[in-house]
């Protein structure tokens, strides 16, 4: 017959075993989940042109320049700028974009024809020197008009896809931060920051976590193996 030691010794081997796998599989779960998390800096995307996003000029521009949030790699078919002229449907012949020497963060590429009052599309593709990754997109801008209201909906759509403010958003907000009343400082959530990224703050919790779960296990099993050997 399995005398009280015995028993004794069984529970605190089984709780401790238990507690062990529970703590285990909570560590694997949030290693998992940091290991999984999107790269924020990822793909050298859109943050402002020249012109600018849907921008209504008054006369034809003789250049488009469009800044990037990481530099690029100079690599020969990688980066590109094409234009189209939206209402008749016609591409623009432009020549291959140059990047800075002294700011790898800028593409541009001069436009040689004068061009047509309408709607434009600007389409790049680039690779970024950051992290090796190609990205894709488009803009829009205006010559000698305004845009309809359908075109303004679908501006706004391709300002969301780029995580960028639409000209008159971005108007208003900068009205509304003139005329707010002082306050404490607000966190500023940038384009780079759309994916999220573990930082060092959850990373020191959940050591902090994980140290707190080992030593809670070794007290337990610490606490019940005394109290088996003290029966």
């Amino acid at each position: 017959m399995m005398t009280t030691t015995t028993m004794m010794t069984t529970t605190t081997t089984t709780t401790t075993s238990r507690l062990r796998r529970l703590l285990l599989v909570l560590v694997s779960g949030a290693a998992a989940l940091w290991l999984s998390a999107p790269d924020a800096s990822a793909h050298a995307a859109y943050e402002s042109s020249t012109p600018g996003f849907a921008e209504v000029l008054v006369e034809s521009p003789s250049e488009i320049s469009i800044r990037f949030t990481q530099e690029l790699f100079r690599r020969e078919g990688a980066n590109a700028i094409s234009l189209e002229h939206v209402d008749s449907g016609e591409t623009i012949a432009l020549g291959s974009p140059s990047i800075g020497n002294d700011d790898r963060h800028a593409m541009s590429v001069g436009i040689s024809q004068e061009l047509a009052a309408g709607r434009y599309l600007v389409s790049w593709t680039n690779l970024s020197a950051e992290d090796g990754d190609e990205d894709v997109g488009s803009y829009p801008f205006y010559v000698s008009r305004e845009a309809t209201t359908a075109e303004e909906a679908e501006d706004r759509q391709i300002a969301s896809d780029l995580l960028v403010l639409y000209p008159d958003d971005a108007a208003d907000a900068d009205e509304s931060e003139a005329t707010a009343a002082p306050s404490a400082p607000a966190v500023v959530r940038t384009e780079d920051a759309t994916d999220t990224e573990l930082g060092a703050g959850p990373i020191v919790f959940l050591s902090i976590g994980v140290i707190a779960g080992l030593l809670l296990v070794g007290a337990l099993g610490y606490r019940l193996g005394a109290r088996s050997r003290g029966s």
